[in-house]
């Protein structure tokens, strides 16, 4: 390879005169750097970081395509073999992203010219990953590549259609198999409860005894929510006013406990009142944690 390059710069004149002219530039520039950086590695940092305001200049100026590209690639392979290539990627807030999948949207090889990397180009690949919400990538010179992950959080799994899926706080879907590690949380359903379910679940942690019984949450009509409860009861709350109805049912359950008591209806859509009945064997309930994976 540099007996190629030798012979492109003896016959062509272009690179003959950059060469000249580089060492013109370059000579009192170094000597410079020398008595400024008695250590050599600060002093050819300095140096590389210099000659890439030089070549950004000689990039955009207007210069033939293939001169341009073979002054880049020159560049480059010139700063990899003097230690700026890439040794190692590593890698902050990953925990649910494949490491497998991670590296292969960065497209990195060890020994490649570090300073040949395109950052932004990367962390596009990578922000198209599922779980990855947003990313970092940084250049550590002389040789690592650093990425700060932000993952997505699970938040509910959710009926889409005869699948189910797993999705964030906003309702978007993250991942559609593999969700046996996600069967702790709540399962959702009907047209429009993901966008809705953040604000359900706020509301429920000012009353834990039903936020930590809950299963499942069906979105009714576009108007309510329908509650499941661990012990198979159902909780139906009104359209409005719902903080009032769960205020009551908590004046209740001080003194009777009736959310301990198993397959119990509970009705909260009146204004005036708490109906309790046993729960209809035909009401529509979520599926057993079990069965879960095997409906995706």
């Amino acid at each position: 390879m540099r007996k190629v390059k030798s012979g492109i710069t003896k016959r062509n004149p272009i690179a003959r005169l950059i060469r000249a002219v580089s060492f013109i530039l370059i000579a009192p520039v170094t000597k410079l750097l020398t008595s400024l950086f008695p250590n050599w590695r600060l002093g050819m940092t300095s140096l590389i970081g210099i000659l890439v305001l030089v070549l950004v200049g000689i990039f955009t100026a207007e210069l033939t395509r293939p001169t341009a590209d073979y002054l880049r690639v020159s560049f480059f392979d010139a700063t990899a073999e003097v230690g700026l290539q890439v040794t190692d990627v590593t890698v902050e807030g990953r925990r649910h992203t494949l490491r497998e999948d991670l590296l292969a949207v960065t497209q990195i090889e060890a020994g490649m010219p570090i300073l040949r990397v395109d950052l932004d180009a990367m962390q596009t690949r990578i922000k198209k990953l599922p779980w990855v919400h947003n990313v970092t990538v940084v250049r550590r010179l002389p040789g690592i590549i650093h990425l700060q992950l932000r993952e997505r959080e699970p938040f509910a799994l959710y009926e889409d259609g005869p699948q189910t899926v797993l999705i964030d706080k906003n309702g978007d879907v993250i991942i559609r198999n593999h969700l046996q590690t996600f069967e702790h949380l709540p399962l959702l359903s009907g047209p429009g409860a993901p966008i809705r379910a953040q604000a359900l679940m706020d509301m429920l942690q000012n009353y834990p005894v039903v936020r930590n019984r809950l299963v499942a949450a069906e979105w009714i009509g576009g108007r309510r929510w329908s509650l499941i409860l661990d012990h198979g009861g159902a909780m139906h709350l009104p359209a409005k006013n719902v903080q009032s109805a769960l205020d009551r049912l908590m004046d209740l359950e001080r003194e009777r406990r009736i959310l301990a008591v198993e397959n119990q209806n509970i009705d909260l859509r009146l204004p005036d009142r708490i109906l309790l009945r046993p729960m209809d064997k035909t009401l529509r309930v979520a599926p057993p944690r079990s069965k879960r994976e095997k409906r995706s």
